[in-house]
């Protein structure tokens, strides 16, 4: 995760890549050498060895390999921390830089406590042969910096520091600017983290990190709604499959796979009893192309907490998942489905036979610019009114249903019939929904639609002159 031997990546936040560097009025007289020295020792971290963990006020990190993990006497198993927010940490901490060293007589003057208040924001980091630790201070009243101060081997040192990162707030005046606490406030936050905030929350972690490859063989679905149906990512199919006449929505497939194998919970519990999670929502049966099977089963309650609990069995950890993630785990097995039946053509022969049993053939160009022309003589069109019955061919159905009604039960509620792209569509209402019927394949299309249909079922709207 971090690269080694970059000298602790420069003492691993304060450390790391702190690049301390030290200004002098009078670099070339005796006291300014000396003091640069005494930096020197104080900072040169080289016979420490590899940085190895971190511990703060609420923090606790040990590194494994090129990672780092949470360790804590309450948790009992390993928990791997987020690349992206320790990279944020860092960054915070290697923006700080050391402007200089108060001398200790200076400093007993008037007493630590002055310069150190606090010393419960304190951060340690650790070496393979030792370890640093850097104390938070007090900010100075006349400019952004503050104090702080450095442990090291048993020596202490007291030194004025300065965050030269990009100044988030805003300003007035050039004076509320030089003494600006937003930065200080922000360093303060760092120092109270806790391992909760850095925990890698992702469902499947580093399995997962090619985007363009298809992870999954099948996965089954179940959800307290909906009947058990699976979906083949080999084959895109689904069981049970799509009726004859309605194809497989891509778009979906995609979104699908590219949401699960992203899924990150809100926050994850490290330790927990699975007698306490009740109320099964939904559970998905996963067998992926490394030859893994594995359950992800979401629960409604944690004790008595409600939410959104997902277990898997890839790993010991419960994530907690935010409502609008939590969503995908009621994915129906139509969602998979193109519930539209509007041809992908740019130009077709549309038909229709109003209630009136007026029958109209039109030619559709559904280019940038919309046009129809009627290829009958006499009547012009109307685009508009056509685009809108088009707006709605186009829009995806709520739900695809078999056919159970007689043909003669069918014209009985019909109110407009559509022919294009060699099928027929007969179109009826049902409570609020406008439902695309195809007689041929025995299907139904419901489009919910309220109290008032989207487009017109008289002739005269949509050509001119009409009745």
């Amino acid at each position: 995760m971090f690269k080694k031997n970059k000298n602790l990546i420069l003492f691993a936040l304060l450390i790391v890549a702190i690049g301390f560097t030290y200004w002098f009025e009078e670099r070339g007289n005796d006291n300014a050498l000396k003091l640069e020295n005494k930096r020197t020792e104080v900072l040169n971290t080289e016979h420490l060895g590899e940085l190895v963990g971190v511990k703060g006020l609420k923090i606790d990190f040990v590194k494994k390999g090129d990672a780092y993990y949470a360790r804590a006497d309450d948790v009992q198993i390993d928990i791997l921390l987020a690349k992206a927010r320790l990279d944020e940490f860092f960054k915070i901490l290697g923006s700080l830089k050391v402007k200089t060293f108060l001398q200790d007589s200076d400093v007993n003057k008037v007493g630590r406590a002055f310069y150190i208040p606090d010393d419960a924001l304190k951060m340690t980091f650790q070496f393979e042969k030792g370890e640093v630790t850097f104390t938070l201070g007090k900010k100075l009243d006349f400019d952004q910096t503050f104090y702080m101060e450095i442990t090291q081997e048993g020596k202490k040192h007291i030194v004025i520091v300065k965050d030269e990162s990009p100044d988030p707030g805003v300003y007035k005046t050039d004076q509320e600017y030089q003494r600006s606490e937003v930065k200080y406030k922000r360093l303060t936050m760092v120092f109270m983290l806790t391992n909760v905030y850095f925990y890698d929350t992702r469902l499947f972690k580093d399995l997962y990190t090619d985007e363009k490859i298809i992870n999954f063989d099948e996965i089954t679905i179940s959800t307290f709604r909906n009947k058990k149906y699976s979906i083949d990512f080999k084959r895109t199919l689904t069981n049970p499959p799509a009726p004859k006449g309605i194809v497989y929505f891509e778009e979906n497939w995609i979104s699908f796979h590219r949401t699960l194998t992203h899924m990150q919970g809100r926050t994850v519990i490290a330790t927990y009893e699975p007698s306490a999670l009740s109320e099964i929502l939904s559970q998905f049966e996963v067998k992926d192309r490394s030859g893994r099977n594995y359950t992800l089963t979401l629960y409604k309650k944690f004790g008595e907490q409600n939410g959104y609990f997902l277990s898997s069995s890839l790993d010991k950890l419960l994530y907690i998942l935010k409502p609008e993630d939590a969503r995908l785990f009621f994915v129906n097995v139509q969602d998979f489905w193109k519930k539209s039946i509007l041809p992908d053509l740019k130009e077709y022969v549309l038909g229709i036979t109003f209630y009136d049993r007026n029958t109209d053939q039109v030619k559709v160009i559904d280019r940038e610019l919309f046009k129809v022309e009627s290829l009958k003589q006499g009547p012009v069109t109307r685009p508009l009114e056509f685009k809108k019955l088009i707006d709605f061919l186009k829009t995806e159905g709520d739900h695809v249903s078999v056919l159970t009604e007689k043909p003669s039960e069918i014209l009985k509620k019909n109110i407009m019939r559509l022919n294009f792209d060699n099928r027929v569509m007969s179109v009826i209402l049902e409570d609020n929904d406008a439902i695309l019927v195809d007689l041929d394949l025995k299907i139904k299309i419901h489009h919910y639609v309220g109290a008032t249909l989207p487009f017109s079922i008289k002739r005269s709207d949509y050509f001119e002159g009409t009745k």
